[in-house]
């Protein structure tokens, strides 16, 4: 038994409400269940109680054991003065207010319905790879789809809460900001942490005072990444050249180098060739963020994402070691994953920022006219007879995953609300 049960028990009324009683015996009837307080206080604010017939306006505080009361300290926290009634599933000990006064208490032990405990007990101690597995494919789909709607909100504001902290440390410059996201991103998770400490040394600033010359990019990118070692053929001793110049004229300090993970990754996820598509974004785009705002839909923000490494990479993955010749542009699911994970929660937080509710909108239809991702998870949820058609629903259903299901929030869930008290 948890408390959050049976705060969801008071709250949605899943209990015997006939001939309510205190555990002295007094009658009790609630004309108001009072709101949900999730902060510091009162389980329930401003609720509205008659005890033999006396009305009574104040907080509901509810324990698993009445005797939590005392462990909690509540009779001496002055919080706690307005609490009309304490709600307990046992009453295993007579508490008091503050003025030392018995505290009118409510047991739910035997008015909850024993179907709606063995739910819950089976919800909690599953061990599918989500706790309702065997249930969800009967589960109303319209009902789902609201409920997914809500969570994609939900997680495009943890998004936006994580942009507003990076923001606060970037001195509010979007531009910079965009441009460490994109990195990240193209890390992946293996180079995801090098990448991060690239774009810290190597500021969009500084990138855009060079933007004008790809060649003096890729030299202030790789420079800066520590990747100028061993060089082997002309193009590559170029480059270092430039780099040193940079170097004394900014004064920079570069990556050891030792940072980067190459090994078990396929070649076009290099570091050095994400390294110089991103010299190659930001030389077709100095301005990316600002472009990226003047858009209108989801094909022109791929065209400027559209880019190909400097012609040297077409025959290299690493440097002066020659290759088969491919093109390595920014693939459909490299875009894809960049659009998703960082320009859609920047445009979103952007139109929080200032208050603009069109690039919210904006932001919102963009993740709707994308494909739905392929990963793990989203098999796994077809499996489950639940299918993604588009990037909204899979974000959802990654964030339904990961912070509701492998969490055991069930009583946070509409899923597992419908299973609790079917």
């Amino acid at each position: 038994m948890k408390e959050d049960l049976l705060h969801l028990v008071w709250k949605l009324k899943k209990f015997d409400l006939k001939n309510l009683k205190t555990t002295t015996g007094e009658s009790v009837q609630i004309k108001n269940f009072g709101f949900h307080n999730h902060n510091a206080g009162p389980d329930f604010l401003n609720a509205e109680v008659l005890i033999n017939n006396i009305s009574w306006f104040g907080h509901i505080e509810i324990h698993i054991n009445a005797s939590e009361w005392n462990d909690h300290k509540h009779q001496n926290d002055l919080n706690y003065n307005n609490v009309i009634l304490h709600v307990v599933y046992k009453d295993d000990k007579e508490v008091f207010t503050a003025h030392k006064t018995t505290m009118p208490t409510l047991e739910l032990a035997n008015r909850i319905d024993n179907a709606t405990l063995s739910n819950y007990t089976k919800l909690k101690s599953s061990l599918t790879w989500i706790p309702c597995a065997s249930q969800i494919k009967n589960f109303d789909k319209t009902r789902l789809q609201v409920f997914l709607e809500k969570v994609l909100i939900e997680r495009l504001q943890t998004k936006t809460d994580r942009v507003n902290l990076l923001l606060e440390n970037n001195q509010n410059d979007w531009e910079d900001l965009l441009y460490k996201m994109i990195a990240k991103y193209l890390g992946l998770k293996v180079n995801a942490e090098a990448f991060a400490q690239l774009s810290k040394k190597t500021s969009y600033r500084l990138i855009h005072k060079v933007s004008n010359e790809l060649p003096k990019l890729e030299a202030l990118l790789l420079g800066q990444a520590g990747l100028f070692q061993k060089l082997q053929d002309d193009y590559s001793k170029s480059l270092s050249k430039e780099y040193d110049f940079l170097k004394h004229k900014f004064q920079l300090q570069a990556m050891s180098g030792l940072e980067w993970k190459f090994s078990r990754m396929r070649p076009v996820n290099f570091p050095t060739v994400r390294i110089a598509q991103i010299a190659a974004l930001y030389y077709k785009s100095p301005q990316l963020f600002n472009a990226i705002l003047n858009t209108s839909n989801l094909k022109e923000i791929y065209k400027l994402l559209s880019v190909s490494a400097s012609d040297y990479w077409s025959t290299h993955y690493i440097l002066g070691k020659e290759s088969k010749k491919m093109i390595k542009t920014l693939g459909e699911q490299t875009k894809q994953s960049i659009v998703i994970n960082a320009i859609i929660p920047i445009i979103f937080a952007y139109g929080e920022k200032l208050k603009d509710q069109s690039k919210k909108d904006y932001a919102l239809s963009l993740i709707d006219s994308m494909p739905s991702e392929k990963n793990k998870i989203i098999r796994t949820w077809k499996e489950h007879s639940i299918d993604a058609s588009s990037a909204a629903q899979s974000q959802a259903l990654i964030q339904l995953k990961t912070e509701y299901c492998d969490q055991f929030r069930c009583l946070n869930c509409n899923i597992g609300k419908t299973i609790l008290f079917a």
